[in-house]
């Protein structure tokens, strides 16, 4: 029901969030507020992240150098974006020291699903502030599935093509034909831009370059259990390493007080993970955990499924960032289209990209805008 944001129950028999997993604060509180009232309950993730060096958790010396490394990473970005020089976020960054290779995974492919060097230091800037996040123990996909309960909702339909030079809009699916006088469509970039879903007549040159130039990145949790909690960490919280490289990654632990971790992969390393046969993830989670936690902690691995997000072919991608060069495209995704196509989802809002939020913000824009059309310009 939520697209990227699904909730799996059974490959471990708890529940796996597949995609979304968190609401990012401030931002989530009309969201959340909807999904307390639907009966989810909602609580704070361990605030922060942990850092663990090879088996122990860093000193006071250790954590200030790395979050000092992961601002100075920062701060050249968004400097360079807020005065609208939109480049690629590497041509910006110069850090150098033990933690700098593991202050770019931070800022590029753990929060952009991007290295760096395809990361819009544009988009970075205009990016709201994710300091804090709500977690759920039914899974934020099944929490989100229950705000759908009332809609009619026709699932295992592919919709073939939307033809916006009749009137009014022709929907063509997998179950036949729909039309309306407005259209939201809610599909990645990705999808539209490979074909799978057809507009006719072309979009305008506008639309088709910003679905060409923000598409989705590679993002992808390695799940797995690690009974008896051997790591002594926390439920649900996050744990960073210092990496050496690109294949850096990092660990959410005892998702929901069970025995399921993830490790968090994203950017090209997710992409060679996602292009590997299935077992080569297996065998990273391995390595992993002996590199950090010895031997003994990869032994004791149980089931593991990785997801694969750029081959999943209804989304390609995991969530959406600009290209350098196109942070402000961003804002035709939020403009009627030939007076008659909106767009929705998490690419389709300018500050909350890449969170589940944004999705919904961006849906509740598009509804607004369908509904001052059929009203003929009134609003209210």
């Amino acid at each position: 029901m939520g697209g990227r944001a699904v909730t799996d129950l059974t490959r471990f028999g708890v529940p796996f969030d597949l995609g979304a997993s968190r609401l990012h604060q401030p931002a989530a509180a009309p969201l959340a507020a909807l999904m307390s009232a639907a009966g989810s309950q909602l609580a704070p993730a361990p605030s922060g992240a942990r850092l663990y060096l090879h088996g122990r958790e860093a000193s006071d010396t250790e954590y200030e150098d790395f979050v000092s490394t992961v601002r100075r990473t920062e701060r050249p970005i968004i400097a360079a974006g807020d005065v609208g020089r939109d480049v690629a976020a590497a041509r910006v960054v110069d850090v150098d020291g033990r933690f700098a290779a593991s202050a770019r995974f931070v800022v590029g492919p753990y929060t952009c699903a991007r290295d760096l060097d395809q990361v819009s230091t544009v988009d970075f800037s205009r990016a709201e502030e994710r300091e804090g996040a709500l977690v759920t123990p039914l899974g934020i996909g099944a929490a989100l599935a229950r705000l759908a309960v009332p809609l009619t909702v026709r699932l295992e339909t592919i919709v073939r093509s939307v033809e916006l030079d009749s009137r009014p809009v022709t929907v063509r699916t997998s179950r036949g034909t729909l039309q309306g006088r407005f259209v939201i469509l809610a599909v990645p970039p990705s999808v539209i831009t490979a074909g799978l879903l057809r507009v006719t007549p072309g979009l305008p040159v506008r639309y088709r370059t910003a679905l060409e130039r923000i598409p989705l990145g590679a993002y992808d949790h390695l799940a797995f259990e690690l009974p008896a909690n051997p790591l002594g960490l926390r439920p649900d919280e996050t744990v960073h390493f210092q990496s050496d490289g690109t294949r850096a990654f990092a660990l959410v632990a005892r998702i929901g007080g069970s025995d399921l971790h993830t490790l968090e992969v994203g950017g090209s390393f997710a992409r060679e993970l996602a292009d590997a046969p299935p077992e080569a993830a297996r065998a990273f989670i391995g390595e992993a955990l002996t590199r950090e936690f010895g031997a003994d902690a990869a032994r004791k691995v149980g089931r593991w499924h990785a997801t694969r997000w750029t081959k999943e072919p209804y989304a390609l991608g995991a969530f959406s960032c600009a290209q350098p060069g196109a942070g402000n495209l961003r804002r035709a995704f939020t403009e009627v289209v030939a007076g008659r196509l909106l767009f929705a989802g998490e690419h389709a809002h300018e500050t909350l990209w890449g969170t589940l939020t944004g999705a919904w913000l961006s849906g509740e824009r598009a509804a607004r805008q369908a509904l001052t059309g059929l009203s003929g310009g009134r609003t209210g």
